[in-house]
């Protein structure tokens, strides 16, 4: 029987555009005071960027035509190399900035292994909570096999040290064992169980309490705060209208990594409250449709994997939007689609490619040919 093949989701792809887009800009107003003291060329950072987001809309394009089941058959080499290169950060200790080893320098371009391991563990999870369907209410067989992939990812993460993004990938690794039905009672096991961990790694790391300790501050009205404050007094020199494209006062080394983790305070005072609102829509556009598209696949894989995907992207800028606006304390998560490039932007983007591929196979039961083609034994 012939299987209907439908068009990708129109919205979902829309928003991503629009956002990639709306970033060429907003980088590169956001970057070029820095991109001055940085190379003595205002627009270094921002042809960067604008390099790196043309690749990303490719591609968004590209893998949007490749069979989404083929992740399959290249999920183990995935987290094999996602596993090589966070053990090759900590034994080498490369990159390191800011007294933190995440980068790996290939070809002039830094790479930061970690935007790849969240995607390459994703997919990993996905197949295997829906191989073990029928069986994935035993401890032994079915729990412990998916969870220690999550654990050994976290724990290398964590020491790197990023703690932020080991807490996102951790919790986004909670939310699907969830929706794959895993047992309550062997999820809440595990979150209870690395709670005190969680507690002494904090403890045991300087910088997260600093970040902590300043948030405290900023909302008492401390000084401790600075990034937390320019950050909102972004947001208050924008209003309704925002003082225009490229007027931003925050840019000119009043904010921090202003062209990327708090990219979005730019947008606030550039772009005002309607900028804001633009950026919200879209991303809640994206995460709709993303949610819907899980809760309508027949198909096991496609399902786990479209939700994993959605939950990572729209879980990163959530968080990015809330430390953005002082709401939790500042955690180093960019924010998707629209912060200055690096690597972020590409393994978004093939993510974003293979959720819409997910999409044109949407009321598609999963047949004999799924099956046969791409199962494999774990």
């Amino acid at each position: 029987m012939e299987n209907k093949v439908n068009r990708i989701d129109l919205w979902i792809l829309i928003p991503v555009l629009v956002l990639i887009t709306f970033s060429i800009g907003v980088v590169f107003s956001a970057s070029s005071s820095w991109s001055v003291k940085m190379s003595g060329d205002s627009t270094y950072l921002f042809k960067n960027h604008l390099i790196r987001a043309v690749l990303g809309i490719c591609m968004v394009f590209l893998f949007s035509r490749i069979d989404f089941h083929n992740t399959i058959t290249v999920r183990k080499l995935l987290m094999l190399a996602a596993v090589g290169m966070l053990l090759y950060l900590l034994i080498f200790n490369v990159e390191t900035t800011k007294g933190v080893s995440r980068w790996i320098r290939i070809a002039g371009m830094s790479f930061q292994p970690a935007d790849f391991v969240k995607f390459a563990l994703v997919i990993n999870l996905a197949y295997m909570l829906s191989k073990k369907k029928d069986y994935i209410s035993s401890l032994y067989y079915a729990y412990l096999p998916m969870v220690s992939y999550v654990m050994i990812v976290v724990v290398l993460i964590a020491i790197q040290p990023n703690f932020s993004t080991a807490t996102t990938i951790f919790a986004t690794s909670m939310i699907l064992f969830y929706v794959g039905k895993v047992k309550i009672k062997h999820i809440v096991f595990t979150m209870v169980s690395i709670i005190p961990a969680a507690i002494l790694f904090v403890l045991s790391k300087p910088y997260i309490l600093n970040r902590i300790f300043s948030f405290q501050e900023h909302t008492s009205g401390g000084d401790a705060g600075y990034q937390l404050s320019q950050a909102i007094i972004g947001f208050g020199n924008g209003a309704l209208i925002g003082v225009g494209p490229g007027n931003s006062n925050q840019r000119e080394f009043f904010l921090p990594q202003s062209y990327d983790d708090f990219i979005f305070s730019i947008v606030g005072e550039e772009y005002g409250f309607i900028g804001v609102t633009l950026v919200l829509l879209m991303f809640g556009i994206f995460i709709y449709r993303g949610m819907q598209l899980a809760k309508t696949m027949e198909d096991n894989y496609g399902k786990y994997l479209a939700f994993g995907i959605t939950t990572v992207i729209g879980m990163n800028a959530i968080i990015n939007m809330l430390v953005a606006t002082g709401t939790i304390p500042t955690t180093g998560v960019t924010l998707p689609f629209l912060s200055y490039g690096g690597t972020s932007i590409i393994f978004n983007s093939i993510a974003v490619g293979i959720l819409l591929n997910i999409s044109t196979h949407r009321n598609q039961p999963k047949g004999e040919m799924w099956t046969e083609k791409f199962a494999e034994d774990d």
